[in-house]
């Protein structure tokens, strides 16, 4: 079997560029002090935006929500033992079919 060279793979990097490798560094560098990012020569440097804390406020607020609400289950529960919730037989089907399958189906 014979290997084309002209043929890169999604992942590789093209001769050229690691060629002048030396030159795109000191061009990087320039370009981040230019843009205000300073660091030192060979020093790699990070900066984590906000979004990562308002996720974490996010989570943690959902972990206060009930995963029942018993406002209305002891609403329904008072309909149920008084009489006066009746459902349709096909909106009880529906709605079994549509939990259990993800679909949306009306008969």
């Amino acid at each position: 079997m014979k290997i084309d060279p002209r043929i890169q793979l999604p992942g590789d990097v093209p001769p050229d560029r690691v060629k002048s490798a030396g030159k795109g560094a000191a061009q990087s560098q320039s370009l981040a002090n230019a843009s205000g990012v300073s660091s030192a020569a060979g020093e790699d440097s990070v900066q984590l935006s906000s979004t990562h804390g308002e996720v974490q406020t996010l989570a943690a607020s959902l972990n206060n929500v009930p995963e029942v609400r018993t406002s209305r289950v002891q609403a329904l529960q008072q309909r149920v033992q008084s009489g006066q919730y009746n459902p349709e037989s096909q909106q009880v089907a529906d709605a079994i079919i549509k939990d259990h399958s993800g679909v949306n189906t009306k008969a």
